[in-house]
């Protein structure tokens, strides 16, 4: 197969084999900033010149280039249908892929070097979740510097149209090499880890000076995009980050990232079918603003909040336990009937007042209502086995005891200014751990409703979270609880939690089940007992799920579902004091003489 280069300094258009051709560089460049205006001779594009200073400064011996908008023909249709499958390995064979940007950088190579020397011990804390020992430093003083001066440097690179556009996506992920220039011409080599490591650094860390504003898409593209070309996640995870991308042309939406076209519930299908177990153990999601559209299908997320979806899930890849297979639309699964799963208590929404600030702590705090037996359920469920009895005892007081403050907080608008109230140094420590470990435990409840649960199986019983769509229904009676393997980094469990499409069915293998949701992480430590249980053969969603069908019926009302009110706080619960106070002592005065 053959495609064209263009000579950078002639301005001609050769045509060579993709298996036997010169080294060149790939430009990747957004239409809108008009770098290669239609019309103006390449030798005089802004573009050009770009390239130019890019080859001197760093690639003196190649001469040839790949720019779309003129390599492929843009008033042929025909050309077009030939080239643009191809641009998959176009991108990945060029020597390099040189980021052209229509602003300025401001930066320059031995700077960024510098900086990335000094935030070696970030990005490895990062890596090994070192935050108890190492954040300090990081959090406070020069490290927290440091930080806020790298993440204004790579913001400066997400203020252009590139950063939204559907091809540049793939034209990132599959760079050898990736070089940035801007109006400045300075070309620029960034480590593709600063992306992924500094804005969950600041995340988790709270550094509120390097959290929305000018770094929001540093977190909502850059972020997912850098994880996905250094290999840290799985690879159809790439639909994830489209969520938020424009492209001029529909089709281009999928050509720009799979090179490929079709519907979005076959790609679902098909992903499943070749052992993305992922897909089927999705958290909720849903469009803000926007009313939640039930799926026809069960196993299907929504093409419009997959990546809302996705970025909530605490895991990566999911290895099938057996056979697998997708029949018309049906997933047929192996998997371990763990039990069975009864809901407690709605406890809400994450509070989040500013967009994309969210307050896990207050969240947590809010959650308890106030009451002691509720903070230790809930501590129990989002501690996901981390902690032991004691622990989990501290966690509930800390919780209820900031309860009267937080609610004070929040109706006084003042969050960002709220401090937890901690009675020792111990408790201040698990904390600070809870805390940190809910980075990992509380993305799945970001864009849904939770509820807390018992998971049951004979006369064991552990506390848990699901979590729903807004307006999603919980289908009344018992709910089934499976393990299809999902297991997070630190061997969590992720189960999914299901009804049967027939009622009154004892034999799950022998009817088409509907998925309702999927816990949270759950506690590990029963993991020996889940792998003693028989794997079996459970059938989901499709042409012969009975609720499916029933949710797609327009205004479809099935009173087999139930729904739990809103957890409001009764007036005589919010004057409420907290079970556990901190006692002040009685200073006596001096009389003033």
């Amino acid at each position: 197969m053959s495609f064209r280069l263009l000579d950078v300094y002639a301005g001609k258009l050769t045509e060579h084999s993709l298996i036997a051709c010169p080294p060149y560089l790939a430009a990747s460049h957004a239409w809108s900033e008009r770098l290669f205006p239609p019309g103006v001779d390449f030798l005089a594009s802004p573009g050009r010149t770009a390239i130019v200073a890019t080859l001197e400064q760093r690639y003196q011996e190649i001469s040839f280039c790949w720019v779309d908008t003129i390599c492929i023909d843009q008033n042929d249709e025909d050309d077009k249908l030939r080239q643009i499958p191809l641009m998959g390995k176009i991108f990945g064979n060029a020597e390099a892929v040189l980021i052209i940007l229509g602003c300025e950088l401001g930066m320059r190579q031995d700077n960024i070097d510098r900086l990335t020397r000094l935030l070696d011990g970030a990005v490895a804390m990062e890596a090994e979740e070192a935050w108890a020992t190492e954040g300090q430093y990081w959090q406070a003083g020069e490290g927290r510097a440091l930080i806020a001066q790298a993440m204004k440097g790579l913001a400066r690179l997400t203020v252009t149209s590139w950063t939204t556009r559907v091809w540049t996506l793939q034209e990132y992920i599959l760079a050898r090499t990736v070089v940035w220039i801007g109006t400045d011409l300075v070309s620029l080599s960034i480590d593709d880890v600063l992306f992924s490591a500094l804005p969950s650094v600041c995340d988790t860390l709270i550094i509120e000076e390097c959290i929305g504003g000018e770094f929001d898409k540093l977190y909502s593209f850059f972020s997912g995009m850098a994880n996905c070309r250094m290999r840290r996640i799985e690879g159809t995870r790439v639909m994830e980050l489209l969520g938020n991308r424009k492209a001029t042309v529909e089709c281009d939406e999928v050509y720009g990232v799979m090179a490929a076209s079709g519907h979005w519930a076959r790609w679902v299908e098909a992903a499943l079918g070749q052992g993305h177990l992922r897909w089927l153990l999705m958290p909720a999601a849903r469009e803000p603003l926007q009313p939640q559209v039930i799926p026809r299908n069960c196993v299907v997320v929504p093409f419009s909040i997959r990546h809302k979806a996705s970025c909530g899930s605490a895991l990566d890849v999911v290895n099938p336990l057996g056979p697998l297979d997708v029949q018309n639309g049906t997933a047929i699964v192996t998997g371990r009937l763990i039990g069975s799963c009864h809901v407690k208590a709605r406890l809400g929404t994450v509070h989040e007042p500013i967009p994309n600030r969210i307050h896990r702590d207050i969240t947590l705090i809010l959650f308890t209502l106030g009451s002691w037996r509720r903070a230790m359920k809930i501590a129990s469920a989002f501690g996901a086995g981390r902690y032991n009895s004691r622990q989990i005892v501290l966690i509930a007081r800390a919780l209820v005891n900031n309860w009267p403050r937080a609610l004070r907080a929040v109706r006084r608008g003042k969050e960002d200014d709220f401090k937890m109230k901690l009675l020792t140094e111990r408790q201040d420590v698990v904390w600070q751990d809870f805390m940190a470990f809910q980075m990992g435990q509380m993305p799945g409840m970001n864009e849904g409703v939770a509820y807390l649960v018992t998971i049951r199986r004979s006369s064991v019983e552990t506390d848990a979270v699901i979590v729903l769509a807004p307006d999603q229904k919980i289908p009344a009676g018992e709910l089934a609880v499976i393990d299809f393997g999902g297991r997070t980094i630190d061997e969590r469990c992720v189960f999914l939690i299901a009804t049967k499409g027939v009622e009154h069915d004892t034999e799950a293998t022998n009817a088409v089940m509907h998925k309702i949701c999927v816990t949270l992480p759950v506690t590990g430590e029963y993991e020996a007992a889940i792998q003693s249980l028989t794997l079996q053969t459970f059938a989901f969603g499709g042409r012969d799920c009975r609720v499916c069908k029933e949710l797609s019926k327009p205004n479809s009302a099935d009173h087999s579902f139930t729904t739990f009110p809103t957890a409001e706080v009764p007036l005589a619960l919010k004057q409420r004091q907290p079970l556990f106070t901190i006692k002040k002592r009685r200073s006596k005065k001096r009389r003033r003489h």
